[in-house]
């Protein structure tokens, strides 16, 4: 036979029926608890979104271990500690685990209740639900950084890391490459095959060059059939290979729409002495990629930077 459950010390009301109505209207999460984390107030809010009501989660500090998220049930804990020095109100976002299984993020600002003596005796929190607004801010940051069509680092973001890249090499020591690539006869492709072809192609480049490079490896798409990637480490001679493997890898791993095949002509500069700014090394890698279109060889005293 099941033992019953033992008995719990119900959550009271604030006895004030109209202040209870108003709590119970809010918008916001109102959650009381006094300064050992028992539970003394618990609104229709908090009720709705964790799937508990206050006589599930009793008076007991269980709803720590109930509801917030074992990663984060520390800084919960030091919600009283910082109220205990003055700091007022104390703002902080804390994961839920609803009844259902669901996490949701929750912007919480803390104010402390205090005796006559200054200390903390209860802590009232005020909150929000605002995981779907970070995942939308997640969201609008992605887009802002990359190219919608093929997921990689967008033209501005990728300025923004080699502006980084440069600065920390004048403090530090220049060292690097920079590659640049386009496709030889892409504008046929769109021109026979049509826009999509087009796309399912540079989509195809894109998948590519990531499943070819390493992930400190920083992978845009300048524009067009135009791609960039920024090698934080290589030397000259091993951006060299790297321009080599890329050549052989494209073609055979890009299909092409109807006959022929996809191939790429491929530039580098080095982060090396007398590279002043970003668009000096961006010029210097294009003039290397030019020099590949154009039936020459990879011009790689001028890559580096010299003469």
């Amino acid at each position: 036979m099941k033992m019953a459950d033992p008995p719990r010390d119900p959550v009271p009301s604030t006895g004030d029926p109209l202040l209870d109505a108003v709590l119970d209207a809010a918008a916001s999460l109102i959650v009381v608890g006094d300064s050992e984390g028992r539970l003394l107030c618990w609104n229709r809010a908090c009720e709705e979104l964790s799937g508990y009501t206050a006589e599930d989660l009793g008076r007991s500090p269980a709803i720590l271990d109930r509801l917030v998220l074992e990663e984060d049930q520390d800084r919960a804990v030091s919600v009283v500690d910082a109220l205990t020095r003055g700091e007022s109100p104390v703002t902080m976002e804390v994961r839920w685990r609803t009844r259902s299984g669901d996490v949701r993020l929750i912007a919480w600002s803390c104010t402390g209740l205090t005796a006559p003596d200054g200390t903390v005796t209860h802590v009232v929190a005020t909150g929000i639900d605002v995981t779907e607004r970070r995942r939308l801010e997640r969201r609008l940051r992605h887009l802002a950084d990359h190219d919608d069509l093929t997921g990689l680092v967008n033209r501005r973001r990728f300025q923004e890391e080699l502006e980084r890249h440069l600065a920390e090499g004048r403090r530090y020591g220049l060292k690097g490459a920079l590659l640049v690539l386009d496709l030889d006869g892409f504008k046929e492709v769109n021109d026979t095959h049509g826009h999509s072809a087009g796309d399912r192609v540079l989509c195809a480049v894109a998948e590519a060059l990531r499943s070819r490079l390493r992930q400190s490896d920083i992978v845009a798409r300048l524009g067009g059939d135009e791609f960039a990637v920024l090698l934080p480490r290589e030397t000259a001679a091993e951006a060299e290979l790297v321009c080599r493997s890329l050549e052989q890898s494209i073609p055979a791993e890009v299909p092409a729409p109807g006959e022929g095949r996809i191939e790429a002509s491929i530039g580098f500069a080095a982060f090396m002495a007398g590279v002043e700014s970003v668009d000096d090394v961006l010029a210097k890698a294009d003039a290397s990629m030019y020099a590949v279109k154009q039936g020459r060889p990879r011009d790689v005293r001028r890559a580096n930077g010299s003469g």
